[in-house]
C-alpha cells in the first residue's frame, strides 16, 4: 500500500537527485527497503509522508556521499513519472528540462534535496520544514540560497 502511494514521488525524488533513470530506480527499492525494515520505529504520532520523504532524502545524500567520485549523469530521456501540466512539463515543452538537471546535480546535495522538494515537486514550506524537522525559516533561507546558486551555475554557462 506504502509503494503504491508514495512509489512515484520518492522515485521523482531520487531521479532528480541523480539524473538517472536506472539510479533513481535502485535508489527507490532501496528506500522503499529501508521503510520496510524500519517500519516499526515509525511514530504514528507523525505524518507518514513527511516520515518517507526524510528518508529518501537522507538516502539520495547518502548515495551521493558515497559516489561522488563517480560522475553524475542525466538521462536526455525523460523518464520522470508526472502530472499533466506539472512543472517538469512545462521545462520539457520549453526545452530546458535537461539543461536544469545538469545544474541541479552541481548543487550541494543538502540545498539539491530542499530545492527538488519545493520547485520540482511542489511542497509546501512548511510541508518540507514538518518532513524534515527543521525550522520553516531555515527551509525558506536554504531554498532562496539554492535558488540564487542555480542563478549563478546559469550565468556561468
Amino acid at each position: 500500500m506504502l509503494i503504491d502511494k508514495y512509489s512515484r514521488t520518492v522515485y521523482n525524488l531520487a531521479f532528480n537527485f541523480c539524473g538517472c533513470s536506472d539510479d533513481a530506480n535502485d535508489l527507490t527499492q532501496d528506500i522503499f527497503i529501508k521503510i520496510y525494515k524500519n517500519i516499526d520505529k515509525f511514530d504514528e504520532s507523525f505524518n507518514i509522508s513527511s516520515w518517507i520523504i526524510r528518508i529518501s532524502k537522507n538516502h539520495c545524500i547518502d548515495y551521493w556521499r558515497k559516489n561522488k567520485k563517480n560522475n553524475f549523469r542525466i538521462d536526455l530521456e525523460d523518464n520522470l513519472v508526472r502530472d499533466e501540466n506539472s512543472p517538469e512539463d512545462n521545462l520539457i515543452k520549453s526545452g530546458d528540462l535537461n539543461k536544469l538537471r545538469e545544474k541541479i546535480l552541481k548543487l550541494k546535495p543538502e540545498v539539491r534535496s530542499l530545492l527538488i522538494l519545493r520547485d520540482i515537486q511542489n511542497h509546501s514550506y512548511q510541508e518540507i520544514a514538518d518532513s524534515l524537522n527543521i525550522p520553516l525559516g531555515t527551509v525558506k533561507s536554504k531554498i532562496n540560497r539554492a535558488r540564487i546558486q542555480l542563478a549563478k551555475l546559469y550565468e556561468d554557462r
